[in-house]
């Protein structure tokens, strides 16, 4: 069965299931099962082959099916769903898999120290395995199995990863050898798994698309910048983020922005638990779930949530009626959210080589070797710009957007440069901080000339200070007379070019902070007298801040580095495509329908409910007369909510359509109709 669109409505039915549970399936019944995803609205769900525990659910050959398993539940699901109209994606576990590294473990991973990947013998937990073995002709052969069997609708591989150290198994370590690798270099071991998994990747793809060409294929735990480098893989992208499993509510907003620039249907997966998988007793709160389904709608995705099935095979009711309210709502609006594409102004332009993993760490922020890129998305997002996320491999013309951010750190190549370089001298503009585009080699900024700065070498006072000089910086947490910290350092020093502006002043502090001395609670004060170097310059169209204000902004949440970032980006970018008083907390996006466009607004109120958790979400504190301006050349004849059909009132100057939505409760979507185009 093959579905014209694809799904809006999805729900990801984990089924880990252990070898000792018994009566496996015993409340199985397919009339339920179907009925209960048609009320809740369900439109796609993923089903299991085989678990994390390596049990598999059908009648397979390959793999041991489940001890206390008397029938064949997957093909049940899938008639189930199909007779219902229901698509079905079909689920297999991959590195993680009891059962193979018991019957096979030669097929585990190793470490540099010779130790299998996982947990000690005697603890609960998964065992990596490698794909580089005979593991990879059981998956493919219970793959050809599935496709023999049933009418597949897609595949959904699971953890497709490797230890983050690398694995020298007895097949990977002559193969880095044989490559020319150092199998003692992290960075060499790192690029041979990327090698492995690609080629399991490439596969399990042609094995199916030779069979099934419109089946959905996609391998799942591999999300990051390298997704540029095997998204031929895949039919879509799925981003597994579920806000209070260890995502946190950072992690979706920001990785999406690069999801979506691939030109794959986009996937947004949240989960129904308050805590994460296999929270048994956790249902989060319905407001809260229509929030999360809402910021997926409004970057482009479709919506899937995750549940997981009792193991005697019965939904649960109370889950799926929190999942209907929610997908309720989904439908409602998503007539003009399927195929919308983004409008973005900004670029925010990752250029890290090492930096190709997605850390879950937005509510652990401890773990994470992303901050300047999350806390650059945190701005952007509170300031309301439109932006992707892009590296130079995924954005092949710098002049689609009209700005690039580069957040204290990027290395790019002579090529890369050049690029920048092009792009500035076309009109683009540039707005860089600390370390970015600094060729160590040379001693300088690869476009220095265009920064209107010259690198003299990391700064000596940590902390450093800033004083903002310029009025149009000057903002209620940006005070004139007033030396801020920066918190993290060290910052650069630089010198600014004939003709370079400085918009704020350097101040060093008396001496940093040591045993030997230091003065008062945390931090010694800051010099009278400003630094021989500047904190913020301007050169024409390009802005440079000399310290890690995008991590330290993740890091400590100072508003005072939003409001200067935001203040800068005001004089660089003078007409924002959208312009609004809804508060920082509101995510607001732009999306288009060819000449249609769709303002989303989804309101967050986040509450701290527990030490060291990610907020808790309930009932949202509405927002009311949210003024809404959007800037749309072609004109406009209608204005009207998405859910209610209801028509605002605008006015039109210039170019800019100006509205007032009465209320947002969770998530709104507006939408700007006609005119010339």
């Amino acid at each position: 069965m093959r579905f014209p669109t694809f799904p809006m409505r999805q729900v990801h039915l984990d089924f880990h299931t252990s070898p000792r549970i018994p009566d496996v399936g015993a409340d199985w019944d397919a009339e339920h099962f179907a009925r209960t995803l048609q009320a809740a609205r369900v439109n796609s769900i993923t089903l299991f082959a085989m678990c994390h525990h390596g049990m598999c659910y059908y009648p397979s050959k390959v793999g041991p099916v489940h001890p206390s398993l008397k029938f064949d539940l997957l093909g049940e699901q899938i008639e189930a769903c199909h007779r219902a109209g229901i698509r079905a994606p079909i689920y297999l576990t991959v590195v993680w898999n009891v059962s193979a590294a018991e019957r096979h473990p030669e097929w585990r991973q190793v470490d540099i120290n010779g130790k299998q990947v996982g947990p000690a013998p005697l603890e609960p937990g998964w065992p990596w395995l490698c794909v580089n073995n005979g593991y990879a002709d059981e998956l493919a052969a219970q793959t050809e199995e599935l496709m023999g069997s049933y009418d597949c609708d897609g595949f959904f591989y699971d953890i497709v990863m490797y230890h983050g150290d690398g694995c020298v198994c007895a097949n990977c370590l002559p193969e880095l050898r044989r490559d020319g690798l150092d199998p003692r270099d992290p960075r060499h071991r790192r690029a041979h798994n990327h090698t492995v998994a690609r080629r399991f990747m490439d596969r399990m793809t042609r094995l199916i698309r030779g069979r099934l060409p419109d089946a959905g294929i996609f391998y799942n735990s591999r999300w990051g910048l390298h997704f540029a480098d095997e998204s031929q893989h895949y039919s879509q992208v799925e981003i597994e983020s579920l806000p209070t499993g260890g995502w946190g509510y950072g992690f979706y907003p920001l990785w999406s922005r690069y999801g979506r620039t691939f030109g794959l249907p986009m996937l947004g997966m949240t989960g129904r638990f308050h805590r994460t998988w296999a929270d048994w007793g956790g249902l989060k709160h319905p407001d809260a779930l229509r929030f999360e389904c809402g910021g997926i709608l409004a970057t482009g995705g479709a919506v899937s949530v995750g549940d997981q099935l009792h193991p005697r095979g019965r939904l649960s009711e109370p889950v799926y009626d929190v999942i209907g309210d929610a997908f309720r709502d989904v439908e409602a609006v998503e007539s003009v959210c399927i195929g919308a594409e983004a409008h973005a102004q900004v670029g925010l332009l990752v250029l890290n080589p090492d930096g190709d993993k997605a850390n879950q760490s937005s509510a652990g922020i401890v773990a994470s070797s992303n901050h300047n890129l999350e806390g650059a998305a945190k701005m952007l997002l509170e300031l309301h710009h439109q932006f992707d996320v892009i590296t130079d491999k995924t954005c092949p013309d710098f002049r689609r957007y009209e700005l690039l951010v580069l957040a204290d750190r990027a290395v790019a190549t002579p090529e890369t440069a050049q690029r920048l370089r092009d792009y500035v001298a076309a009109g683009g503009k540039l707005l860089a901080s600390h370390r970015a585009l600094l060729d160590e080699e040379a001693g300088n900024f690869l476009l220095a000339d265009e920064l209107g700065v010259h690198y003299q070498g990391p700064a000596t006072s940590v902390p450093d200070y800033f004083q903002v000089t310029a009025p149009p910086l000057h903002t209620a947490v940006t005070r004139p007379g007033f030396a801020y910290s920066l918190y993290e350092g060290p910052t650069c020093r630089v010198a600014p070019h004939a003709g370079t502006e400085i918009l704020a002043d350097a101040y060093e502090t008396y001496f940093n902070r040591t045993g030997e001395h230091f003065s008062s609670h945390g931090f010694t004060p800051p010099l009278p007298t400003k630094a021989d170097y500047p904190a913020v310059t301007r050169k024409g169209d390009a802005v440079y801040v000399y310290g890690p204000i995008f991590e330290a902004y993740q890091k400590h949440g100072n508003l005072g580095f939003r409001a200067l970032i935001g203040r800068c980006l005001d004089l660089l970018l003078p007409a924002p495509l959208v312009e609004t008083d809804a508060p920082a907390t509101a995510e607001v996006s732009v999306m288009a329908q060819g000449p249609r466009q769709i303002v989303h607004v989804v309101n967050y109120s986040p509450q701290r409910r527990a030490p060291g958790h990610v907020e808790v979400l309930d009932r949202p504190v509405p927002l009311r007369d949210v003024s809404l301006r959007l800037r749309r050349p072609w004109g406009v004849t209608s204005v009207r909510l998405a859910r209610s059909g209801d028509a605002l009132p605008f006015e039109v100057e210039a170019g800019v359509v100006s509205v007032t939505i009465p209320r947002v409760d969770a998530h709104e979507a507006v939408v700007f109709e006609g005119g010339d185009t």
